[in-house]
């Protein structure tokens, strides 16, 4: 089976084509072309397709991963949509919560609403905080909201009325009358998009949905359209932000599941990862050009967060836990006036770039950085395809950071590294300090361009047992794609005590839950055999306001053993925060429901190869690899001739197409299973 995914970034899209017939492995990387079009991945496609030795329509499954709901929302260039809310709630997204953007500012700028108050419909109706109907909507409300909606000629409708996810009867109304009254026009409805007590998270996650759904639609539209032109005929799959993917009929029908669509891929392939190499505990250092992300892998996992702030919006649905810093390889290092060396949060992006680009960039960049002590050469920067010019890297760091400050030029590029890395260091200490973890414990897994040049370095500042550097790690997120499996999320509410719970309601609930679910994997064509479901349950102490999402065991749901499902809730607490009090009382507030469809994915490990026989280095390079130290013949090596188990002591550079890994004195790399790197402190 032929197998690809495409991972599309601002800059250039990562793709990779596993030919598990063949056992090959291929890997490339294609300028992305004008933002928000797919047409740009076809010459991708066909390229990797002919070095393959096949057609596209031999490919059996394409798995997309992109960036066009993010760029759309954080650039505010998504659809002109309007909000049709209850009678008196119209500024429900303008008053928004009562967080403070700056706790102790003088002066405060909440961010804008994605939809403008002046495109919010109010409408006369009103159903109570047990879902009783107060005011029923009449026809003539409808046709005033039908009315004003052809006046502001939106490009999208939110719906989303008080008390809605309680009795969706008047939204569903709405959406219908709507939908026939403007043809073609998307109407999405706050209960089906987040079914969920809290007026304004629901809101603004509702609106959020209207905000890039058409811009989502044109996209995933014009990709079928392309891959067709090229004979693609195979399945078509996108990357949803909670780490599964959706075909393209459920991405058109919930679009803000991929809001964070690019930042999933790595933390999907990290999971398959561990689980092969029997890794329990790492974090994942994905390091880009613009920013780092950062994530926690427990007990062979990868945590989630049903709910995340984009942008100062809220938005309630399911994410992988990732964090994301200012932080990458274009990030631009300066000097401030009190003679301190900084790094970031600007970026020279790809245009104009690093200085060592040559496209006009006279700014030092951490990229230049490494340049200037060796780490990058032109002629392995991305295969060559990428020409780096090393003097006008050296003239920025001299002119901009090392004459200021009166050091050489050297200390002034190790200083950079050191910086950008300290903040990498810190933000990996938060991430472990607020999650209860002890990073000492942890692997460090390395990908993107930047991150196995840096690995080694921040590994051993945290005291972490190794870095684990992927086969491809330039295009790792890409890989991602091709484990995840479809997934589907439902939920509604279902509140009271654990120890009362009604058991005929909570049966009924459940069955409706599973029969949605079985509705949605027969739309996607998934067969019985390949189906799992999985209850979760929103629960909290009474008197609470923060719920934590707890499994629920199916054993203890049909038998409903209450102090069962509390004691699990408990050590949840526990583990979480630190503490529980076993005597307090525990409610359960919502329901969910998680339906997998299990893809047939293609086992990457058993496609990776090595060298027949151990290499030995082709060449050596003058570099610096320590602070204060000079520059030294350093070994570098090509990847893809290390034989498998071959130890190498640093200092060492390792240099493939898509990233290039340094290796520190006093450190061990080891070619492992998987086409893994391992590096390790010598005698640890």
């Amino acid at each position: 089976m032929i197998t690809l995914s495409a991972d599309v970034g601002g800059t250039f899209t990562d793709l990779v084509l596993v030919d598990t017939e063949r056992q090959r492995v291929l890997v490339d990387k294609v300028a992305t072309g004008r933002r928000g079009s797919a047409r740009g991945i076809a010459p991708g496609i066909l390229r990797i397709a002919e070095r393959a030795g096949c057609k596209v329509a031999d490919i059996g499954l394409f798995v997309h991963g992109f960036t066009v709901a993010t760029n759309a929302f954080l650039m505010r260039q998504g659809a002109r949509a309007a909000l049709v809310t209850s009678l008196g709630c119209g500024d429900v997204l303008e008053i928004a919560g009562q967080m403070r953007p700056r706790t102790y500012a003088l002066i405060q700028q909440k961010p804008k609403p994605v939809i403008p108050r002046d495109h919010v419909i109010e409408v006369r109706e009103r159903v109570d905080a047990f879902g009783g109907v107060v005011e029923r909507l009449s026809e003539e409300e409808i046709r005033h909201v039908v009315a004003a909606l052809r006046r502001l000629d939106p490009e999208s409708v939110a719906v989303s009325l008080v008390f809605s996810f309680l009795n969706p009867a008047h939204e569903r109304q709405l959406a219908d009358a709507i939908a026939v009254a403007l043809p073609g026009i998307p109407v999405y409805a706050s209960h089906d998009i987040n079914p969920q007590l809290e007026e304004w998270p629901r809101a603004s996650t509702t609106a959020m949905a209207a905000y890039v759904g058409p811009v989502v639609t044109r996209y995933v539209d014009e990709l079928e359209a392309t891959l067709r032109e090229i004979g693609f005929a195979g399945a078509l799959q996108f990357m949803r932000s909670d780490g599964g993917v959706a075909t393209p009929r459920a991405t058109r029908e919930n679009p803000a599941h991929m809001l964070t669509s690019g930042l999933a891929g790595g933390v999907t392939a990290a999971v398959k990862l561990c689980r092969d190499l029997r890794v329990d505990a790492a974090v994942t250092l994905d390091v880009g050009g613009t920013s780092a992300d950062l994530a926690a892998i427990t007990g062979g996992h990868s945590r989630s967060r049903m709910s995340r702030v984009i942008d100062g919006q809220p938005v309630r649905l399911p994410t992988i836990d990732v964090e994301t810093i200012s932080n990458g390889g274009g990030s631009i290092a300066w000097v401030d006036p009190g003679g301190a060396l900084k790094v970031g949060p600007l970026s020279a992006g790809a245009v104009p770039g690093p200085a060592c680009y040559g496209q006009g960039g006279t700014q030092p960049t951490v990229t230049d950085a490494a340049v200037v002590l060796g780490w990058l050469a032109p002629e392995d920067y991305l295969g060559g395809e990428v020409t780096i010019l090393p003097d006008l890297a050296r003239k920025a760091v001299q002119d901009l950071v090392a004459a200021p400050l009166g050091i050489a030029l050297e200390d002034a590029a190790f200083g950079i590294i050191r910086v950008a890395n300290a903040m990498l260091v810190q933000s990996i200490r938060a991430l472990a300090v607020e999650r209860g973890l002890d990073v000492r414990n942890y692997h460090l897994i390395a990908f993107g361009g930047a991150g196995p040049i840096y690995g080694s370095m921040i590994a051993r500042d945290l005291g972490m047992p190794g870095v684990i550097v992927p086969r491809h790690p330039g295009v790792f997120a890409a890989e991602g794609l091709l484990a995840a499996d479809i997934r589907h999320l439902a939920q509604v509410p279902f509140r009271g005590p654990l120890a009362r719970l009604d058991a005929a309601a909570l049966t009924r609930t459940l069955t409706q839950l599973r029969e949605t679910m079985a509705h949605e994997l027969d739309a996607d064509g998934v067969d019985n055999h390949r189906r799992s479901m999985k209850i979760l349950g929103d629960l909290r102490y009474i008197g609470q306001f923060h719920e934590i999402l707890v499994e629920l065991p199916d054993n203890l749901l049909e038998r409903l053993d209450g102090h069962a499902l509390s004691d699990l809730f408990h050590r949840q607490h526990e583990a979480n925060y630190g503490h529980c009090d076993p005597k307090a009382p525990v409610e359960i507030v919502n329901l969910r429901i998680e339906a997998t469809g299990k893809l047939d994915t293609p086992n990457l490990g058993s496609a990776f190869s090595h060298g027949a026989v151990p290499a030995i280095p082709g060449r050596h390079r003058m570099a610096v690899m320590a602070a204060g130290a000079k520059a030294a013949r350093v070994p570098v090596y090509a990847r893809a001739d290390l034989a498998l188990g071959q130890r190498i002591a640093g200092p060492a550079i390792v240099t493939q197409m898509d990233s290039t890994t340094v290796v520190l004195e006093g450190q061990i790399v080891e070619a492992g299973a998987f086409g893994v790197l391992r590096i390790t402190e010598a005698g640890a």
